[in-house]
Parts: C-alpha cells; sequence; structure tokens
C-alpha cells in the first residue's frame, strides 16, 4: 500500500520512514514537512493512508485530516504526534490509530498490522498473504503455507546471502563476489540476472502480496517483522543498546528467537562475521538482561537467563562471574559450588588460570 507520512520536522520524518522500511508492502509514496504542500500532493496523487502530526504551521493536522476525509473517502488516517492531549480531538477526524512520539517498535508492529487489515477490508480485490517462516538459527529452513522449493543451490545461497545484509542492498560487485568469486565474464552475469529473476518468482510464490518478504530493485531484501529469526533477533539488538523494564519481555523473546548458532550447517564465508556478531549481541543482551532481573530481584529468570546464555558459550568468563556473583548474593552455596568447580576446570583446560580471587575466597568457604 501507498502512504505519505506528513510532520514539520525532518529527523521525525526521517525517523517514522527508517521504522516503515521494514515492512515490505508499504511504500513511502511521499514525505512532506508542509501541510500545505502535502494536500496538493494527496488532490494529485491520492495515497492509500497518511501518517499525520497534529502541531504544524499554517494547517493543523486535525484541520488536514478533515479535509482528505471529506475529499477522499477510504484514505486511512494514523496521527503520529508527541501531545497526548490532541487524542481526544484526533478521534473527531475517525484515524485509524494515534501514536506518540517516538513509536516503540513494537507499538508500530500492532499499528501496521490493523493498518493491513483495513487496507484488506477496503480493498477486497488485494491478494491474500500466504504465511512464511524464515529460520536461519540452527539448520536453515522455510516454512510456507505455498510448497515451492528452491530451484537450484544458487537461489538458495543468494537468498542467504540477502537475508545476512538485513536490508542493505547489493551492488552487482558484491553479488559476484558473494556468489561467483568474483568472475564477471558474460556466462557469470547471465547467470546472476537468472538467478535474480527465479529468487523474485520463488519470493512471489512464498507471499504474493508481497507484504512479509521483497526484493527491491536494487537487491535490498525486505523482511517483515516476524518473519525471520536472524532478523528480528538483530533489529532488536541494534536498536536496543540498553535494557529497561520497558523491553525486557522483548528480550527475553528475541534470546529465545536463537535456537542454535547463526547458519549452523552452512559453508558460506561471508556469513562468518554476522555469525561472530550474533554471538556478541547474544551476550551483551543476556547479560544486560540478567542484571537488570536480578537487581529487580528475580534472580530464578536471571539464573535461567545466564544458565542459557553458559550453555550457548561455556568459555564466557562474564557470564560466569554474573552467575558467581549471583549465587553469592542469594546465598545458594550448593549452586555456587557446583558452577564454580566448572568454571575452574574450564579455566585450567583453555586459559590456564584460576577464577578470580574473590571466587576463589568465597568457594574455599564453603568448602570448610
Amino acid at each position: 500500500m501507498r502512504v505519505f507520512l506528513i510532520d514539520d520536522e525532518q529527523p521525525c520524518l526521517d525517523e517514522l520512514s527508517w521504522q516503515l522500511s521494514g515492512y515490505p508492502d508499504i511504500e513511502i509514496a511521499g514525505t512532506f514537512t508542509h501541510p500545505l504542500k502535502a494536500a496538493q500532493a494527496i488532490e494529485n496523487d491520492r495515497p492509500d493512508a497518511v501518517f499525520l502530526d497534529i502541531d504544524m504551521p499554517h494547517m493543523s493536522g486535525l484541520e488536514l485530516a478533515r479535509k482528505i476525509q471529506e475529499k477522499h473517502t477510504g484514505v486511512i488516517i494514523l496521527f503520529v504526534t508527541a501531545y497526548e492531549k490532541y487524542a481526544l480531538d484526533a478521534y473527531q477526524s475517525y484515524p485509524l490509530d494515534f501514536l506518540v512520539k517516538p513509536v516503540p517498535d513494537k507499538r508500530l508492529i500492532d499499528t501496521v498490522s490493523h493498518l493491513r487489515k483495513q487496507y484488506a477490508l477496503l480493498h477486497p480485490e488485494s491478494e491474500k498473504c500466504d504465511g512464511l517462516t524464515i529460520r536461519c538459527f540452527g539448520s536453515f529452513e522455510i516454512v510456507s503455507d505455498n510448497a515451492a522449493r528452491f530451484p537450484t543451490r544458487r537461489v538458495r545461497e543468494l537468498l542467504l546471502y540477502l537475508i545476512d545484509r538485513r536490508g542493505v542492498a547489493a551492488a552487482r560487485g558484491e553479488l559476484l563476489n558473494a556468489l561467483f568469486r568474483g568472475k564477471s565474464d558474460p556466462n557469470t552475469l547471465n547467470n546472476l540476472y537468472v538467478t535474480l529473476s527465479r529468487l523474485k518468482t520463488l519470493l512471489d510464490c512464498w507471499d504474493n502480496s508481497r507484504s512479509l518478504i521483497r526484493l527491491t530493485e536494487d537487491n535490498a531484501l525486505v523482511v517483515a517483522p516476524g518473519v525471520c529469526d536472524y532478523t528480528d533477533f538483530m533489529r532488536f539488538a541494534k536498536q536496543n543498546a540498553t535494557l529497561s523494564a520497558q523491553n525486557a519481555r522483548e528480550a527475553v523473546r528475541a534470546l529465545t528467537l536463537c535456537r542454535g548458532p547463526y547458519l549452523e550447517n552452512e559453508t558460506c564465508e561471508w556469513a562468518l562475521e554476522s555469525a561472530r556478531d550474533v554471538e556478541d549481541e547474544y551476550e551483551r543482551v543476556a547479560l544486560s538482561l540478567s542484571g537488570s532481573l536480578a537487581a529487580k530481584r528475580n534472580a530464578l529468570d536471571a539464573e535461567s537467563v545466564l544458565n542459557a546464555l553458559l550453555a550457548r558459550n561455556p568459555l564466557c568468563a562474564e557470564g560466569y562471574g554474573a552467575l558467581l556473583d549471583l549465587y553469592m548474593k542469594t546465598g545458594n552455596r550448593v549452586a555456587f559450588t557446583a558452577r564454580y568447580e566448572e568454571y575452574a576446570r574450564v579455566l585450567k583446560k583453555e586459559l590456564r588460570v584460576k577464577p578470580a580471587a574473590v571466587y576463589r575466597e568465597h568457594y574455599e568457604a564453603v568448602k570448610r
């Protein structure tokens, strides 16, 4: 569906544009900082939906919304404002939703879901969206309502490579390096174009509405939230430098997505750096989450997060330290002893060193 974004502050437009870029079925057909110019654009090129600020010069968002509703019945209005005080007045324009800046990603997911349903009601001729799940943690797997399969090994590798880029466009040279070891002769170029064409056809088989996954003209793979475990996890990790009570539940969900190593059974060299990045982000999120849980005296959940981290990375010194600290703080001597002895064996075998003095002393005190 085609949408317009209208806000007199360019940074707000840029932020919302970036957030909506993760939804393959949403085309940002125009962005406007001046409401009068936006009104004229709507006259000439009617969009399906408008994300609209309220507090703007020359014409308020409420006035513009009423004009749109009067002249263009069926255009879906969604208000995006920094001021909750406008909520009551805003609903006189019959908007689909009222968002308060900054818009949390989870809130936007719900809004886009409602937007899709409303669009489908207004456009019953639109194609049905099939279900699609892409799993990259552990063994690579595609789960789709459509039984279409990869026509060639190269098409499969191309999809993996584009997923790995997380929405970043791929130049022709990059695709040649990844798939054909840099060859650029006419036959290789033709193979590349055929592979791209076959992938587009396959994606349309899996998702004929292109609302879940879409390949752009500049070879960027746009994957909607909830479709791919890897893109969902990395999206959360990169957008949440710190964890708080507000995003702790999302952090738990993000960690549970990581059922195994990234592309565990694949041999693609370009995936190695991403695999390391995944492990670094997993460790950071797990440690931060366990610290937040422990601070709220939720020791059992904190312990569970740290145990999962150590099961994934038995050499994580910070994980062992956080878990031993937790056991010392809660007075769990049995668990401390078992984990300390395990940690001591790991350090001796891998690094030929001993645990920190604070843990050795506590261990000796417990044993006595």
